[in-house]
């Protein structure tokens, strides 16, 4: 037997019982919605400087929430705060392992604006490499994982925030167009929610607008 005994960095250990608390304290539920991708591709592809889907998605949920404020709000055991700004932190890949950017003020960005901050989380992800501020703050987390092939997961509520969005893959999936079947493009959108801080109502109206706004990117600013 070769076993081997992996020490866990202070970051490691902080995260782990980020999570323990998040999954044994919070009541959570999912929604689960799909988006047909066929507008946002070919809006990306009108977009001189290429961004991101996360990019797109990050200004979308950003402005989603500016209407949605119970969905951009944190629990804080006696009451709960509605926060002013959407501050969208990004889950990402490094060799530190999972961690979560914060793109401040998201709502009052431009996309392109947006775009540049995720280039810097890009860069700054391949070491791992981020400042303690650049890692608090955020009101609302999302997760991609359709890089990775992954057809549909559901994440865990990064308390104490409400709410934090799954991301799947891009596949191709048979839809309905003007009563015909057709071959389209189908993303699968899996948003968890703290059900301390609001329901299911609130949460399908927040997830039927982002769904929406991403089937019409243009409305993007």
């Amino acid at each position: 037997m070769n076993d081997r005994e992996l020490k866990l960095t202070p970051l490691q250990k902080a995260m782990s019982r980020q999570m323990l608390a998040s999954w044994t304290e919070v009541p959570q539920f999912q929604l689960v919605a799909e988006i047909n991708c066929g507008a946002v591709m070919a809006f990306r592809r009108l977009v001189p400087y290429k961004p991101s889907f996360t990019t797109i998605m990050v200004k979308a949920m950003a402005d989603t929430l500016q209407n949605h404020p119970k969905l951009n709000s944190a629990w804080a055991g006696d009451h709960i705060v509605e926060h002013d700004e959407v501050n969208m932190g990004v889950a990402v890949d490094t060799p530190r392992g999972l961690l979560v950017p914060v793109i401040r003020n998201a709502s009052n960005k431009t996309l392109q604006e947006i775009h540049q901050e995720m280039e810097e989380i890009k860069e700054a992800s391949k070491e791992g490499k981020f400042k303690m501020d650049a890692l608090s703050g955020g009101t609302f987390t999302l997760s991609n994982l359709g890089m990775f092939n992954i057809r549909s997961f559901q994440a865990i509520v990064n308390a104490p925030q409400a709410a934090i969005l799954a991301v799947s893959k891009i596949a191709d999936t048979p839809v309905v167009a003007d009563g015909k079947l057709e071959a389209g493009k189908v993303m699968s959108v899996s948003l968890s929610i703290d059900h301390r801080v609001t329901d299911g109502a609130s949460g399908a109206r927040m997830l039927q607008d982002f769904v929406a706004l991403m089937e019409a990117p243009q409305d993007l600013g």
